[in-house]
């Protein structure tokens, strides 16, 4: 069997030195910042370790990390490990405020969703029923099966074209 020839270098250990292409060292910072930040979020995740990190990068600019706050971990840090109850107390309040606007955001997102359904089924109605004499949304008959949640988007959505026309009639010069 001969032998067949790598095509590629395969991955390689880059020596540790200082990078002399000062262009090249500035985008090595920013893809190793990001990856070093990550496996601490993922170290503080996976083992409940509080973790801090604080780097600058080439230009100067600060770059923090900290779980679960870098003012948590460097103040328990500086007084000795002691586990200050203050800032255990702020990041169990901040985490159930985090739930919290969580529980808020799906929320809203289910009632975006069922709004959107119910306005889809309206739509495919109105075109089942067939407008082909060309009549516009708000001339349809409103008794033709419509339910309580569309009659209250009905009606919301003429008022609000009532405000449309009245504020377009008050904003244009008079003759």
């Amino acid at each position: 069997m001969a032998e067949e020839k790598k095509k590629t270098l395969g991955r390689r250990r880059t020596e540790c030195k200082l990078i002399d292409n000062k262009a090249a060292r500035e985008v090595t910072f920013s893809k190793r910042h990001r990856g070093m930040f990550r496996k601490a979020s993922e170290l503080a995740i996976l083992c409940g370790a509080e973790v801090a990190i604080i780097t600058f990068s080439p230009h100067g600019n600060p770059f923090v990390f900290g779980h679960p706050s870098p003012d948590a971990v460097i103040n328990r840090y500086l007084s000795g490990g002691v586990i200050n109850q203050a800032s255990e107390a702020a990041a169990a309040a901040a985490l159930h405020t985090v739930n919290e606007r969580k529980k808020q955001y799906e929320d809203a997102v289910s009632k975006l969703e069922e709004v959107s359904r119910v306005e889809i089924e309206a739509g495919k109605r109105r075109a089942a029923a067939g407008n082909s004499d060309g009549r516009m949304w708000w001339n349809e008959d409103v008794d033709d099966g419509m339910g309580l949640e569309e009659l209250l988007y009905y009606a919301d959505s003429l008022e609000r074209l009532m405000k449309m026309v009245a504020d377009r009639v008050g904003s244009k010069p008079r003759a």
